[in-house]
């Protein structure tokens, strides 16, 4: 049967705009977002199968496009895959604090809830720089690398005519574990003593370094390594 004929209140569509989200679970939402069915298969059926097959919606946003597309579900197309991993970045990305206007990095909890929607559920590592000024509000930050992170990879050069580039009176360093070990590698160790002694020459100061492991994270500072 197909989603339009059954009772109203039973309807994703229809309970949304009766309930609010809070009246739907995970699959009636994901239905929302897939729209249309197949034949003999509704969006809620897609929806049920989705999730069954992958786990939860944070799995399903970890997804590319490609390894979706490897589970062969039928009426699953491209345009689908793309849509439904739209909304979940849209998803993410209202989390952060981006968007708010001016953003201020008094500690390391300020940077770990800024960047934690962005890189906490990545499978590659991303090391970030953030370029503040005298007040450590947030001018503008950058990808330097992504993949794994390796210490001839992090080039001083890169990191600080970017600085130069934003008049930065200081740097944030932020990189994430995909393993989930919070605690820093011997590269991590070496890309920041690195940059830390090219600060102290440029006369731009490394603030802190911090490493995000899903909802844990690392301070350089704190554990008095900068």
């Amino acid at each position: 049967m197909k989603i339009k004929e059954w009772p109203v209140a039973d309807r994703p569509r229809e309970k949304f705009y009766l309930y609010g989200n809070y009246g739907l679970t995970d699959t009636e939402l994901l239905a929302i977002i897939i729209g249309k069915g197949v034949r003999n298969h509704s969006a809620l059926d897609l929806a049920k199968e989705i999730i069954s097959r992958v786990g939860n919606l944070r799995r399903l946003s970890e997804k590319s496009v490609s390894e979706l597309e490897r589970l062969g579900i039928g009426g699953l197309g491209r345009a689908k895959i793309v849509a439904i991993l739209a909304a979940l970045e849209l998803g993410r990305r209202s989390l952060s604090k981006k968007n708010d206007g001016t953003v201020l990095f008094k500690n390391p909890k300020d940077i770990h809830e800024y960047y934690y929607p962005f890189i906490s559920g990545l499978k590659h590592e991303v090391f970030k720089v953030a370029a503040v000024d005298g007040k450590n509000m947030l001018i503008r930050d950058t990808t330097i690398s992504k993949g794994i992170l390796d210490a001839s990879l992090v080039h001083p050069r890169e990191v600080f005519k970017f600085a130069i580039n934003e008049n930065a009176s200081a740097l944030f360093l932020v990189h994430n574990h995909p393993s989930g070990i919070v605690r820093p590698s011997e590269d991590d160790l070496k890309i920041t003593e690195r940059l830390t002694g090219a600060g102290e020459l440029m006369g731009i100061r490394i603030v802190d370094h911090i490493i995000i492991a899903d909802k844990d994270y690392y301070s350089f500072s704190q554990h008095n390594l900068i």
